[in-house]
């Protein structure tokens, strides 16, 4: 079983990653930071803290299993009219709705993938092995299953053109934000985050974290999604939550798999958060590289839950946050949930389970 530690800290290691060959559009981040951010101290701080932090064209990302070779590969990267992407800001569900769209892909029948890590079911674009990464994914057999965190402006030129089909899953940006800071706390390769939850919520907010700004990651793709509705399926983690069953149900016609009642409940009671959880085939307890995971830190899959960000935000951060939450999404028409009692009253008024419905409710956010 092959280490981080291995792969970047040892001469054999670093050589086959690779040292930095610095071009205009990909340059090492500790050495060339923003202008507008060379004098943040709290920014410079968590990009030193980031292993071999990389810009690329202007997007902070990490620097284990993100190669520059890749990254520079990627716009002209292949895309098959019967690919199914996954995209996702980190930690927003993407995990869930990989597990979720394999098994239908296996018609809904889990035994099919007990025993098969969703790791080499579900691949991941930008992140892989070091060598021959993009290589792989193109020798991959019709139906491709691939997943990424890439913001829109740098997902491949093909998969914004063509015909293949793509779920983006949105998460409510307080949960998601509780959810990423503890990702940081345990992932060795975002450097196994010492900070403070205030000073990582203001690096939140200021979009500095890896990936960038969850608002410039969410609102682009809400908007292809209204461009482009018979490609692109909207869901929340909180729709998931709400109604599973709906949501797998929703998930399968649009990738045009429609799966029978026993299969739809056959999926949602195997991706349960509980079952989840205690599956190691998607929990990431067990993976091809030991040290991905601090796991004392945080578990990989923790609580799933909406409304946790009311364990850690203060009063002035939830109304400093509100504000801007509503500057932002400001007549966007995404409406999302911040607050279990929320889902009673939407279903009450509305009786719409789906993050598609066109209303705007920003201004309610301030009460959660």
């Amino acid at each position: 079983m092959l280490s981080l530690k291995f792969l970047y800290n040892t001469p054999l290691g670093s050589f086959v990653t690779g040292r930095w060959r610095r071009k205009r559009d990909l340059v090492s981040a500790a050495d060339h930071p923003l202008d507008d951010e060379k004098d943040d101290p709290r920014r410079s701080s968590y990009i030193c803290s980031i292993p071999r932090a990389q810009l690329f064209k202007g997007v902070l990302l990490q620097g284990y299993l993100v190669h520059p070779s890749v990254l520079r590969g990627i716009e002209d990267f292949a895309v098959r009219d019967d690919d199914v992407f996954i995209v996702t800001y980190p930690k927003s569900g993407t995990t869930w709705t990989e597990e979720i769209v394999s098994l239908i892909h296996h018609d809904g029948i889990p035994s099919r993938v007990q025993n098969k890590l969703l790791h080499y079911r579900v691949e991941h674009l930008e992140v892989g092995r070091p060598l021959g990464h993009l290589r792989h994914l193109k020798g991959i057999k019709s139906p491709r299953l691939i997943a990424t965190h890439l913001p829109l402006p740098l997902i491949p030129r093909k998969l914004k053109q063509g015909k293949c089909k793509i779920i983006y899953v949105v998460r409510n940006p307080k949960d998601n934000a509780v959810s990423y800071y503890h990702h940081h706390r345990m992932s060795t390769f975002l450097g196994n985050y010492k900070g403070t939850w205030e000073d990582f919520l203001y690096l939140y907010t200021k979009g500095y974290l890896v990936y960038g700004s969850w608002f410039d990651h969410v609102l682009p793709y809400w908007r292809f999604c209204q461009d482009h509705p018979d490609r692109m399926l909207f869901v929340s983690f909180e729709d998931l939550k709400m109604d599973l069953p709906g949501q797998v149900s929703r998930m399968a016609s649009f990738l045009g798999r429609p799966l029978n009642e026993e299969a739809i409940a056959a999926i949602s009671s195997h991706c349960t958060f509980e079952q989840m959880k205690s599956n190691n085939m998607v929990n990431r307890e067990v993976l091809p590289i030991s040290d991905l995971f601090d796991m004392t830190q945080s578990k990989f899959m923790r609580k799933g839950i909406i409304g946790d960000w009311k364990n850690y935000f203060t009063d002035e951060q939830n109304i400093d946050f509100s504000k801007l939450y509503n500057e932002k999404m400001r007549d966007s028409g995404l409406e999302l949930i911040f607050d279990p009692e929320e889902i009673d009253s939407r279903n009450n008024n509305s009786g719409s389970k789906t993050t598609g419905a066109l209303q705007d409710t920003t201004e309610n956010i301030n009460a959660t």
